[in-house]
């Protein structure tokens, strides 16, 4: 049936059987042998640049920390950095003496990675010198990061020391994305020079050699232009090779040419149309075109073959999810649970579907599940921390990220989430120490410069939030609450002219709000546009009836226009809104 990705956070692509590295992402596949000696085990992160799994040493008989460049995230000088860094690593772990010591052992460079290996010293154990690296031609490839985190708003304002348990309240999670796409792989990419088809086929006759072997060895290589060559000769080798044209249709995926890998999967299904497998690898193909109607009903029929096919019951639900079907979803997860039950990446989809709704305990006992297969896997201790936060126990979240930033020491995002639940838990100086090691590993975190803000914003250190609330802006000038918790911060330091037009940013992508209407009305109030203020304010109203600070608002601006019984009336709809909130609390 071939084999998942070990990515239970971006990836999930339910490979060729025999693959050595994800045909969608290009990480190496669970079980698989980097340089012949290093078998894979776990993934335990994959961040902006970098993937760390674990893998055992066949040669030493232990385990080992495999840390590799995501092939489509690095240039070529960056990988040739990696590698020099690598051989410096060695050099300096050559002086490694004590037990319990992780030092550089090995680097090289395999297939679509370029890749280190990381031990613990042991006693007895070789030195660093004893290996030597193996370096070698690879093709390219590309894999596609974690979106940064939403930032839903948070009113720190008219006093942000006023609103600190409010803090709580602004989730930043790293949330687990259910599909990516698939990344597209330039022929310039490709490092080894094998021969075209056109060669191929004017210096052997067609039936001299395997070609359908050549193609699968240059696939699994991640030699995806070669791969294409011998495919397309086999298939003129044997124009009823089922295998041939299904691997001509994975390798034009990958090249990203969709449309051509659709007719390939359909001159296969007319071959062998009973095959679940090919139905499911066409949904794939019809995924990535966004023809998602066509999507499912491939799902439909890998099920109508094979009612039992654990990954169509998990395509489908993950579609479903992404187009906000998360009931339909679920029920998927459960089908494909039932069947196999150890599939710790639906496990994981189950519990981010469930995340998405707001249901956080059967999120909860979803990736309980989850861990319950996969112990060492950092995203899902990093998932369960989230989780636990959102059901208010930054407490009970915070070992949890202590623990998968100590399963991985280079993940920002566990960084990042540490870093939120010490905020909630108002341990703020810790906080920011976590935030600012986060952007050490990654200076483009967005929700880590908009959450240091908040912090140094209830810190009352204001400067330093603006400059923070700039950077994240600078990474995502999308970031609604970023904008508005800027100008907020403006309007407490007295530059209300450059709060309004903060505010009207955050107004320009959500017109509906409320709190930027209420502090905009404010600021200008205090520039005296009265009349300005006033429309403001009856946005803020008109859009949030029951709020009864933008009522409060209303009156003192009313009163000051002179419009005494106007202002009378909106106080008095204030006090009974703040009564019934207060009753029903």
């Amino acid at each position: 049936m071939g084999t998942l990705c070990l990515d239970t956070q971006s990836c999930n692509f339910h490979n060729r059987e025999k693959a050595r590295f994800c045909a969608r992402c290009g990480i190496p596949l669970g079980g698989t042998l980097v340089q012949e000696r290093y078998k894979i085990q776990n993934l335990l992160n994959k961040d902006r640049k970098t993937v760390t799994l674990s893998a055992f040493d066949q040669y030493e008989g232990r385990g080992v920390t495999v840390r590799a460049l995501l092939p489509g995230e690095s240039s070529p000088t960056e990988r040739e950095n990696f590698l020099q860094d690598a051989e410096l690593a060695i050099a300096m772990s050559s002086h490694v003496r004590d037990a319990g010591s992780i030092y550089v052992t090995d680097y090289g460079q395999d297939g679509p990675l370029a890749f280190l290996i990381k031990s613990e010293f042991l006693l007895h154990a070789p030195t660093a010198d004893s290996f030597k690296s193996r370096l070698t031609a690879r093709g390219g490839n590309s894999v596609f990061p974690v979106a940064p985190p939403a930032t839903p708003a948070i009113p720190i304002l008219p006093s942000p020391a006023d609103h600190l348990d409010e803090l709580g309240r602004d989730e930043n999670d790293m949330r687990t994305q259910v599909r990516v796409a698939i990344p597209r792989v330039s022929p310039e990419q490709v490092s080894i020079a094998f021969p075209t088809s056109h060669d191929m086929e004017t210096k052997h006759s067609p039936t001299s050699r395997d070609w359908l072997a050549e193609g699968n060895r240059a696939y699994e290589l991640a030699h995806y232009d070669e791969a294409l060559a011998a495919y397309e000769a086999a298939t003129v080798q044997n124009v009823v090779s089922v295998e041939a044209w299904s691997g001509k249709g994975a390798t034009l995926l990958l090249l990203g040419r969709p449309e051509e890998a659709l007719l390939a999967y359909d001159h296969a299904l007319s071959l062998y149309p009973n095959d679940p497998d090919l139905w499911n690898s066409r949904a794939s193909v019809l995924h990535e075109l966004r023809r998602y109607d066509e999507e499912m009903y491939c799902y439909e029929q890998a099920l109508a073959h094979d009612p039992r096919y654990v990954f169509a019951w998990s395509g489908r639900g993950m579609t479903l999810a992404e187009q906000g079907c998360s009931e339909e979803a679920l029920l998927a997860f459960d089908r494909a649970l039932m069947l196999d039950p150890g599939q710790s990446v639906i496990w994981q989809a189950m519990s981010d579907t469930l995340y998405s709704i707001g249901r956080y305990e059967d999120a909860l006992i979803a990736i309980n599940r989850a861990l319950e297969l996969e112990t060492n896997n950092a995203a899902l201790w990093d998932t369960k921390g989230n989780i636990l936060r959102r059901l208010k126990k930054p407490g009970e979240a915070l070992p949890l990220h202590e623990r998968t930033t100590l399963l991985d020491p280079q993940n920002s995002t566990a960084w990042f989430d540490k870093g939120n639940d010490l905020r909630d838990l108002h341990r703020f100086a810790e906080a920011l120490a976590d935030y600012d090691h986060a952007l050490e590993l990654d200076p483009a975190l967005a929700g880590a410069w908009y959450n240091r803000g908040n912090v140094l914003a209830a810190l009352h250190m204001y400067e330093d939030a603006l400059q923070s609330y700039d950077q994240a802006l600078h990474y995502d000038e999308g970031l609604i609450s970023a904008w508005y918790n800027k100008g907020s911060v403006l309007h407490e330091l007295g530059q209300d002219a450059e709060a309004i037009v903060a505010f009207d940013r955050a107004l320009v992508l959500n017109a509906h709000y409320i709190p930027a209407w209420n502090n905009k009305g404010l600021a200008l109030f205090a520039l005296g546009r009265l009349d300005e203020a006033l429309a403001a304010l009856d946005q803020a109203t008109s859009f949030a009836p029951d709020e009864p600070d933008a009522w409060y608002n209303k009156a003192v601006v009313l009163e000051k226009l002179g419009r005494i019984q106007e202002a009378h009336s909106c106080h008095e709809w204030a006090q009974s809104l703040e009564q019934h909130s207060k009753q029903g609390a």
